[in-house]
């Protein structure tokens, strides 16, 4: 048994896919399939049940994972024990992140791991379907880390470190018949046209949830996935939002204490709401020493 066999099964488990799993161990999709075959052969059972293109465990793939992830565990244990001696570590960590990043500066965190971790390398993936895909991507193990906007009940099997709390504004067109108005509650809005992200996204599900314990409906016209888009939108009277103050030039400095003003050709008031990102990782096992260095990099910002 060899430990490619061993890394190129979990891969496969944790995605229920060959495709995938040859994807998140870095090969192609032949050689990890000949590894579990060959794995397959040593163990005198098919640790997997093949279903045309997708597939399960079977009761020996079961049996297996566990120890197989225990394997895994020890091996980097190891690996970081000796890193830990030299002073350094070492290692891949495959990034997720976010579209926007509130006032997180992705770029100075990768600048601190460099400097600190040379043979740290991150490869970064930007979401372009939001945070419940990105979710799922660190389960299957296909990121390590990952950028989101989740509440704690919505991430079951992951561990969520706050990075960023940022408020979130109502916004309308100058206009709009709302514009003026120094407070804004979820009833005045609700019947409104909204210019929002897909479902899915960390955002628009923190207003959604806002709406739906307020016992109200909101009908999102216009589905966009920058903020930028969605304040030009606005701003051409096409719909109302919700964005975040680090989505505009600066912030939302320009408001300063005050709870409504124009901001960046918009009407903006403050609605208590907050967007928060936080940085995902599996329950499931072990970090490495490299994901804690990206971690620590993203956690040093805020001190």
């Amino acid at each position: 048994m060899q430990l490619a066999q061993i890394e190129y099964f979990v891969a496969v488990a944790e995605a229920l896919s060959f495709t995938r799993g040859a994807e998140a161990a870095g090969v192609v999709q032949s050689a990890v399939s000949a590894a579990i075959r060959q794995l397959e052969r040593e163990m005198g059972a098919e640790l997997f049940v093949r279903l045309g293109r997708s597939v399960r465990l079977s009761p020996a793939g079961e049996a297996l994972l566990p120890r197989a992830l225990d394997v895994l565990d020890a091996v980097q244990a190891a690996r970081d024990a000796v890193d830990g001696v030299r002073g350094t570590a070492r290692g891949t960590v495959a990034l997720g992140v976010l579209a926007h990043s509130g006032n997180l500066d992705v770029p100075g965190v990768l600048r601190s791991v460099h400097r600190q971790y040379p043979e740290i390398v991150v490869k970064l993936r930007q979401t372009i379907q939001g945070t419940r895909t990105s979710l799922d991507d660190v389960r299957s193990g296909a990121l390590d880390l990952a950028m989101v906007s989740v509440s704690e009940a919505a991430a079951p099997d992951i561990d969520l470190t706050p990075l960023h709390a940022d408020g979130i504004l109502f916004v309308c067109a100058p206009g709009h018949r709302l514009a003026g108005r120094r407070r804004i509650t979820l009833a005045d809005v609700a019947g409104e046209p909204f210019v929002d992200f897909p479902e899915g996204w960390g955002n628009r599900a923190t207003v959604d949830a806002a709406f739906a314990a307020a016992g109200l409906g909101r009908a999102v016209r216009t589905e966009v996935v920058t903020f930028g888009m969605a304040l030009d939108l606005i701003r051409d009277g096409l719909g109302v939002g919700f964005v975040p103050e680090s989505a505009f030039d600066g912030g939302a400095l320009p408001l300063q204490k005050r709870e409504a003003g124009e901001l960046d050709g918009v009407w903006a008031v403050r609605t208590g709401l907050i967007w928060k990102i936080q940085l995902a990782r599996s329950a499931r096992r072990r970090s490495t020493a490299a994901e804690e260095a990206v971690l620590q990099a993203f956690l040093a910002q805020g001190r």
